[in-house]
């Protein structure tokens, strides 16, 4: 059995935090119906390629909410679910009448989760807002700045990832809850929260003493950071705190006479170290250092592009690459980093075509047949296959 085997989740979001989250649950065994506007569905789905990635395990029903006839569908679906999902704007599900306190009413054991930007209060709550604009109001873009100190725009969607992840354990964390209590509540998830909540390595001495970092701690030490060969090709170092590690890639490199030069000693010659460590680099082509490292206690890695990454032999074994069967015959998806010996995820289904569950879901929340049919007939909902 899996471990959220028997959960029904109600989801209403689109596009990045909420679907990833409700993926999650998913792969735990939860049953989660997928809620999408009738004409193109969920806005994800216009890249098709990362809308799959994301959304396996799921049944798909469109609806268009402003129709009396939906929402009553959903106020029933309500109260046979355990969850429900959204990631509207603060104030949208309640003019939908679909919201907490309604929905609540007819299920109070509901676990209700809410992720908007700015959270369900405050001066921000109705102001627009994307991944780019949480990193940096949460001052993570102004610790990752490049070579001549502007903010680098990061190569993945941060604040959309730990949204993502913080609403999947706060769920978890209030079905346990309701377990003892019998009760359900409601989760405000904020997208600047989950990003303020990523800064613990760098706010400690401002909290502690005002004293603001340019950067990251780490970004202080010599040797962490991206080396370059002698072929120009990168190489990540990651040595932070330990002297052993210094000692062995002084080893390494030929830099014997620098072995033994502690950890605030290098904070203090940093320049003058790391100008060293690169120097050291260049000498040999990167193939040749990876060899030279080989069973040594260095953390030092390539840098892969995608190709590289999902075929390396550690990713491989761990199986986070896996395949789906579908229609089509196989679907490659991203695996789930979440390893439970006793009751692992389960990729069961790809990512459902828009409205392929509509009359099923339907029929469950108590209409007929022939309701389904006039929806279906006036364009309110849609089911798959169907113009």
């Amino acid at each position: 059995m899996a471990p959220l085997d028997g959960i029904r989740v109600l989801d209403f979001s689109q596009l990045y935090p909420g679907p990833l989250c409700t993926m999650i649950l998913a792969d735990l065994g939860a049953e989660v119906i997928k809620v999408e506007p009738v004409g193109f569905g969920d806005p994800a789905r216009l890249n098709p390629h990362f809308f799959r990635q994301i959304n396996r395990n799921k049944k798909s029903v469109a609806l268009n909410l402003k129709d009396e006839r939906c929402r009553r569908a959903v106020r029933e679906l309500a109260r046979q679910v355990d969850v429900v999902v959204e990631g509207f704007r603060p104030g949208t599900m309640d003019r939908l009448g679909v919201g907490h306190q309604t929905l609540r009413s007819l299920n109070p054991r509901l676990v209700y989760c809410s992720i908007s930007g700015f959270g369900q209060d405050g001066p921000y709550r109705d102001r627009p807002g994307h991944d780019i604009n949480y990193l940096a109001l949460a001052g993570v873009l102004g610790l990752t700045r490049d070579g001549d100190g502007r903010p680098v725009v990061l190569g993945l969607e941060l604040a959309d990832i730990t949204s993502a992840l913080n609403a999947a354990l706060a769920i978890v964390a209030a079905l346990y809850a309701r377990e003892r209590s019998g009760e359900g509540q409601f989760i405000d998830i904020s997208m600047l929260d989950c990003s303020i909540a990523l800064l613990y390595n760098s706010t400690g001495s401002y909290l502690e003493d005002g004293n603001e970092p340019e950067v990251n701690l780490i970004h202080a030490t010599p040797h962490y950071g991206i080396f370059e060969a002698a072929d120009g090709v990168p190489l990540a170092l990651g040595i932070v705190h330990e002297d052993w590690f210094w000692d062995e890639l002084c080893q390494v490199l030929g830099l014997k006479e620098l072995q033994g030069v502690g950890l605030l000693e290098r904070f203090q010659r940093k320049e003058e170290l790391e100008a060293k460590v690169r120097e050291a680099f260049r000498r040999r082509n990167a193939e040749e250092w990876l060899m030279a490292f080989e069973g040594k206690d260095v953390p030092i890695t390539p840098v892969n592009n995608l190709r590289q990454a999902l075929s390396d032999p550690q990713v491989r074994h761990r199986r986070m690459v896996v395949e789906i069967p579908s229609e089509d015959g196989k679907e490659r998806v991203i695996g789930s980093p979440l390893k439970l010996t006793g009751t692992p995820p389960e990729f069961r289904t790809p990512a459902p075509p828009l409205g392929r569950h509509t009359r099923e879901v339907l029929q469950e929340a108590g209409l007929s047949e022939a309701e389904v049919d006039a929806m279906l007939r006036e364009g309110v909902i849609q089911v798959a296959g169907v113009a």
